[in-house]
């Protein structure tokens, strides 16, 4: 898939816009050192790695949240299309969750249904995607994405993922099928109501944007300190009315430089889980090209 990347270094820009002259001035907070990829084990393997999230402390602010809301406010106005999902009979779990996101907020909404997923949007920095139970024609209950706010994708396109389960929404992603999938099902059965949880991911990128549903044709820059890291945090909560599951998803950009250069800890992290990255989940993480010369340049880091 082809983009027309416009190359800058302001996360709250589009992908292919070009910043303000006051982003000139931008400088990345650090990425919350509670999502900072670990190693577990001696060999790659995809976890779901899902720890307990206090309700208070479900979607928190910080300093980057008024300028991930700008965007948010920017995408909603100009390309709705682009941001906004929604599935036949997905109109009371999309309720439902925007209702839960403005209660824990505080602030109550003026609209209805996707609209009001929409308002509940930009109340927080997270992103809103609601899975949905739906019984197929076997008899057998999956969780659709069936409504969604998504204004920081990471390489992809929430129309394509509208409306299909877990193992086609996450069919691009290298070796998900074989070593989490069915994992995945299993816990989302067994989600509570009020005990929702948090996990993290990390992926390089030679494009900071936060809004980049679009790969790009061919590498961007070409030297490793030109990269940024990106890592999300992200939430399950189970909706208990309509017994959905409220996924949230809050993106992090920052220079690669910046974040190894936090401490030798890190840099060893990174560069450990580097060197265990099958080609194909390199791939996807958008980091194969990248790679030697990123392996060859961190050791200054450790």
């Amino acid at each position: 898939m082809a983009g027309p990347h416009v190359l800058h270094r302001h996360p709250f820009t589009p992908f292919d816009e070009s910043p303000s002259a006051e982003a000139a001035l931008f400088s990345a907070m650090p990425i919350p050192a509670e999502i900072t990829p670990q190693i577990v084990g001696d060999k790659f393997r995809h976890r779901l790695g899902t720890f307990p999230v206090e309700i208070a402390n479900w979607l928190p602010r910080d300093a980057e949240t008024d300028l991930t809301i700008g965007l948010k406010q920017k995408l909603l106005a100009t390309r709705r299309d682009e941001v906004v999902g929604l599935q036949p009979g997905g109109e009371e779990v999309a309720q439902e969750a925007a209702q839960l996101v403005s209660q824990w907020a505080g602030v109550a909404l003026s609209s209805t249904g996707i609209n009001a997923l929409a308002e509940a949007s930009l109340l927080v920095a997270d992103d809103l995607a609601v899975l949905q139970p739906v019984e197929s024609q076997d008899g057998v209950e999956q969780m659709l994405l069936t409504a969604a706010v998504v204004c920081c994708p990471s390489r992809w396109l929430l129309a394509e993922k509208m409306g299909q389960n877990m193992f086609a929404v996450h069919a691009p992603v290298a070796k998900y099928a074989d070593q989490v999938g069915a994992a995945v099902d299993t816990y989302f059965q067994r989600l509570a109501v009020d005990r929702p949880v948090w996990r993290s991911n990390w992926i390089i990128q030679d494009h900071p944007a936060l809004f980049q549903p679009q790969i790009p044709s061919s590498p961007l820059v070409t030297t490793p300190d030109e990269l940024w890291i990106r890592m999300e945090r992200q939430t399950l909560r189970r909706l208990p009315a309509t017994n959905g599951i409220l996924f949230t998803i809050r993106g992090y950009q920052q220079p690669l430089p910046e974040y190894l250069s936090r401490n030798k800890q890190i840099a060893q992290v990174i560069r450990t889980m580097l060197e265990r990255l099958p080609d194909d989940v390199a791939h996807y993480k958008s980091v194969f090209t990248y790679r030697p010369s990123i392996l060859n340049w961190i050791n200054q880091f450790c």
